[in-house]
């Protein structure tokens, strides 16, 4: 046969790298989804992220302070330069005329005032007087200067004078939309902290140190600020009343101050904790006479040179004084910040709402302050706060700095109104 027989033809081997890698699809197929997946998740991540931090510059809180005292118009005043704050409610259960009207002298310390000037309080347009480095005014007048201030800023805001909290408006605040911050600041008596949910649970700090305290008013002089006055190393000769206090060589003298306006004047006598003969009759022993005498020639030997003296009748009939020697106390409340999820709200307590103590000095407005300090930092930290984290992050910062306000007070605090030559 001249013709070739296919048929019988031995086929050629077929190079595999000829061939088509079926094997190759699945694995390109799998690579593409996989880079597919990995944009659309850096897509969402960079989505959220962004949203979030929108969410963050946005977030705003809803401020409700109970209580127009210098506590609260300074914490209100703190609310109202925050830019996290979007609207402000003031609770005070008195009237503007009988609010302004409060006429007892208070002092600004050297600590207080250049936080009160970083937000805004201008003391050169406050009545009152300068004595060293601290500012002594009325109440009533530093009260009306805030509101006055306040009233001036844009932050939407409702003031509610005359207006007591009550259980009702605890509702009110529930059905305000968002996240919302109660600083109850309605004093020692109040009741506020309680309505809002916070433990009435207290401990008591000594501070080491005996006091007496009296108060003189003199209802025929104007109502004028005036600085204190401090002598330190005094003792007391009680011979007169059957004690031997002459052995007292060595040992630790009282501190007195005399402070408060021209019209209601005040004394402090304190000594740091000692068992010394005379610390020890004026503890124990109950005469009245004994501890009045002793004030009437403290105030006469070292008031100012424009005051008149205290004659014997005047101190018998309108000197109140304490009648011994008591120990000075701090009371701390334990519980001062708490957020509550259903309402999305958080409370604290301020002031002697959170801290208070059995002793006059004259700057007892100070410690409410110190704690005050810390609210533009924990303001920037509640509307942000959306995880469980963050908010007990918050409410922790927010309860040491109480805590820390406390325990200065019980080292340094009487040193500092009391101790020093100031």
């Amino acid at each position: 046969m001249n013709g070739s027989d296919d048929s019988g033809a031995v086929p050629r081997a077929s190079n595999m790298c000829d061939s088509p890698d079926y094997g190759a699809l699945p694995s390109s197929t799998a690579m593409q989804q996989l880079l597919l997946t990995v944009v659309m998740v850096t897509g969402f991540v960079c989505t959220k992220t962004l949203f979030d931090n929108i969410r963050r510059r946005q977030a705003r809180v809803t401020v409700v302070v109970i209580g127009a005292g210098p506590i609260g118009l300074t914490a209100v005043l703190v609310a109202a330069r925050s830019r996290r704050v979007g609207k402000i409610i003031l609770f005070e259960e008195m009237f503007r005329k009988v609010l302004l009207n409060r006429q007892h002298q208070i002092a600004f310390d050297h600590k207080s005032i250049p936080f009160l000037k970083k937000i805004g309080v201008d003391f050169d347009n406050i009545e009152g007087c300068w004595e060293g480095d601290c500012f002594y005014t009325r109440v009533g007048i530093f009260q009306e200067y805030l509101l006055d201030v306040i009233q001036r800023i844009r932050t939407p805001k409702e003031i509610r004078l005359g207006t007591k909290f009550t259980r009702e408006h605890t509702k009110e605040i529930e059905y305000i939309p968002g996240r919302k911050l109660v600083i109850v600041c309605d004093g020692a008596n109040g009741q506020a902290v309680r309505t809002m949910g916070l433990s009435d649970e207290f401990v008591q700090h000594t501070c080491k140190a005996y006091a007496a305290v009296a108060a003189v008013d003199r209802p025929e002089q104007h109502n004028v600020p005036m600085p204190e006055r401090r002598v330190h190393n005094l003792h007391f000769d009680l011979t007169a009343y059957g004690t031997d206090t002459s052995e007292c060589d060595g040992l630790t003298g009282f501190s007195l101050k005399i402070f408060g306006s021209s019209k209601s004047r005040y004394m402090t006598l304190i000594v740091p904790k000692c068992e010394s003969p005379l610390v020890k009759t004026l503890r124990v022993v109950l005469d009245r006479s004994m501890m009045r005498n002793i004030f009437m020639k403290c105030f006469n030997t070292y008031k100012s040179t424009s005051e008149h003296s205290l004659s014997d009748s005047f101190a018998l009939k309108l000197m109140k004084f304490s009648p011994r020697l008591f120990e000075i106390k701090l009371s701390q409340r334990l519980e001062t910040v708490a957020y509550f999820e259903d309402s999305d709200t958080f409370v604290v307590a301020e002031g002697d709402a959170a801290r208070c103590y059995n002793f006059h000095t004259g700057l007892d407005v100070n410690i409410g302050i110190k704690g005050i300090m810390t609210l533009p930092n924990f303001l920037s930290m509640v509307p942000t706060a959306m995880t469980e984290h963050s908010i007990m992050k918050a409410m922790m910062y927010k309860s040491r700095q109480a805590d820390q306000v406390c325990k200065d007070f019980v080292k340094n605090g009487l040193r500092d109104y009391m101790f020093s030559k100031h």
